[in-house]
């Protein structure tokens, strides 16, 4: 190109020369040469720009390409990996609604021959298939709760948090099950206190606190030998937006972590060892909770002393919840109530102090069997004695044996103790056993079965409980129940009680009956063919002028099950096998709202 303009120069130069032989046009052929050469060379310098923005256009369009795809095969993986857990959730849970499902019938079924004339040799057949029905219930619950450990352990990927609406209660006594039975046999208090001012309801990831919260857990119990281990729940402060920061501390009495290794405790370094093992504590699920704690805007730090315990403490920040839970309680007849509490843990003994103060029951609090002996002796007018099992020179068994022949109208409550392991005489002195960390709904309930019977009457226990008992709480009953011998177990027991319930065999048929007949409870299977029962719980919700009472009674005992069977709008819950004196808890219970709401001549 540069040869072409030389030459085309020279000869332009040339032939204006031949022309005129004169300066005048020498020196316009050079002018009109140099701009004709101006103009090509601006062409081609544009030329070369719009090829290179081309090229470029071209990089860049290869570049989205290439990143959509990197996004879009990022989804499909994360999709995919969400999907497989939701598989193995659902597997456990199945697994555990299929097992326990024909479970109940058998420990229903146990239970009802158990009542009939039987020879001392049939007798202790049935005790046997009993104890054999309860052993193998505990260990499912053991493999799938180990199970479901696992699961949540190896969940360690960078996942979105979740933004549902969860009772706060509910989540951590969930928690607190999965160890319920290891503390019992290793005689350990496990205790749990949610401040009254933290919300009941809470907007947040209820999955990952569940995971941070089992883990603390986990390793408060492994390296406590005797002791306690307390959950407590406080709010921590309100930040912008109407969100709260809310502050969990889990404290034991174990053998502490050394000062040396604290440093590194969420980092996955070693830092404690199992006594008596050579074991150590790695902290792999300590990085974990560290991790989860600060996808939630928060932080976790650790206090400990050896041979003293530690103390993990973790804020993390929610939002209150908006819904009020459908719970309806009246707590008229607890109030004013004056309650003996025998516990030697001081810490327990205040925990339940302040709990059942905010229902305004008068505590008077006892350390040992001996005392509250006295205290019974100077104060006739208690109401109600509860005691905890495992103490010291005298048993809460022992204390109830002595109150029993002094003074046989006060009931008592044993904290701590297995009906099961109690002989017939001892479950005698008892009007309900509650079993270790004790749920603040089940000692709501006990207390108001106890205050709420008939003035003079005994401790309700089931074997006690006729046909009167539907003369004295009316309901009209619906039994959602697809399964053919769970449907003659709920119908047997409730017939026990003087019902005449209907039975449905899944949701629609609930809708259908529900939309011609106004019915006081219902009784609701979850896992149903059509319709399930939280979808047909939702559906009530949405279209009934009068709303009925609607009971869980359910094979799905899995963590979250509860808190799905509320957040889908149900009343209460029951697990199966059902439990003929939880089912007059219930039933008693709701019958006093029920009865208090319904309209004259309604029938």
């Amino acid at each position: 190109m540069k040869r072409f303009y030389i030459i085309f120069f020279l000869t332009g130069i040339g032939f204006f020369a031949l022309m005129g032989y004169s300066t005048w046009w020498f020196l316009a052929g050079v002018g009109a040469c140099m701009l004709f050469i101006v103009y090509r060379f601006y062409l081609s310098r544009l030329e070369g720009v719009e090829t290179r923005n081309e090229a470029l256009e071209q990089q860049v369009t290869d570049l989205h390409e290439q990143l959509d795809r990197s996004i879009r095969k990022e989804q499909r993986t994360s999709r995919i990996a969400e999907e497989a857990r939701q598989v193995k959730q659902r597997l456990l849970s199945t697994i555990s609604h299929e097992i326990r499902t024909p479970m109940n019938g058998i420990m229903g079924m146990v239970s009802f021959l158990a009542e009939t004339s039987l020879d001392k040799e049939q007798r202790e057949y049935t005790e046997n298939i009993r104890y054999c029905g309860e052993q193998l219930l505990s260990a499912v619950n053991l493999v799938l709760v180990n199970d479901l450990l696992k699961l949540s352990k190896s969940a360690q990927e960078e996942e979105v948090l979740e933004n549902k609406e969860f009772d706060l209660r509910n989540c951590l006594e969930e928690v607190l099950d999965l160890f319920a039975g290891k503390v019992r046999t290793t005689g350990l208090e496990l205790l749990y206190e949610i401040d009254v001012q933290v919300p009941a309801l809470i907007i947040g990831d209820n999955k990952r606190l569940r995971q941070i919260l089992t883990n603390l857990i986990e390793n408060a119990v492994k390296f406590t030998r005797q002791g306690e281990v307390f959950v407590g729940v406080r709010l921590l402060r309100s930040v912008e937006n109407g969100k709260v920061d809310l502050a969990f501390e889990v404290r034991d009495t174990g053998i502490g972590i050394p000062a040396g290794k604290i440093e590194n405790i969420f980092k996955g370094f070693p830092h404690a060892v199992l006594p008596g093992k050579n074991e150590e504590l790695t902290g792999l699920g300590l990085v974990i909770c560290k991790k989860l704690v600060e996808m939630m805007d928060g932080w976790i730090e650790v206090r400990s002393e050896p041979d003293r315990g530690s103390t993990f403490t973790f804020a993390i920040r929610v939002m209150p919840g908006r819904a009020s839970l459908r719970m309806l309680v009246h707590h008229e007849a607890l109030e004013g109530r004056h309650v003996l509490i025998v516990n030697d843990n001081i810490s327990g003994l205040a925990l339940l102090s302040r709990q059942l103060e905010q229902w305004k029951i008068r505590t008077i609090p006892a350390g040992s069997g001996r005392q509250a002996l006295e205290i019974l002796s100077r104060h006739p007018g208690i109401d109600l004695v509860i005691t905890d099992d495992g103490m010291p020179e005298m048993s809460g068994i022992q204390l109830a044996a002595i109150i029993h022949k002094q003074s046989p109208g006060l009931p008592i409550i044993l904290l701590g103790g297995a009906p099961d392991e109690l002989s017939q005489r001892e479950r005698g002195f008892f009007a309900s056993v509650l079993s270790r960390p004790v749920k603040q709904h089940m000692l709501r309930d006990s207390l108001l079965n106890l205050f709420s019977r008939a003035a003079g009457g005994g401790p309700d226990r089931a074997e006690h409980i006729s046909a009167d008992f539907a003369k004295e709480h009316p309901l009209r009953i619906l039994v959602a129940e697809d399964n053919p011998i769970n449907q003659k177990v709920a119908l047997k027991l409730l017939g026990k009680l003087g019902y005449t319930p209907e039975l449905v065999s899944n949701g629609k048929e609930v809708l259908d009956k529900a939309g011609q007949k106004r019915y006081d409870l219902i009784l609701m299977d979850v896992l149903m063919p059509e319709m399930d029962g939280l979808e047909a719980t939702r559906m009530l919700r949405l279209c009934l002028e009068v709303q009925p009472v609607i009971i869980a009674m359910t094979a799905n005992t899995m963590l979250g099950d509860r808190n799905d069977c509320m957040q889908a709008g149900m009343d209460d819950y029951i697990s199966k096998p059902i439990d003929l004196n939880s089912l007059v808890i219930q039933l008693r219970k709701w019958s006093l709202v029920i009865n208090g709401k319904r309209p004259a001549g309604d029938e």
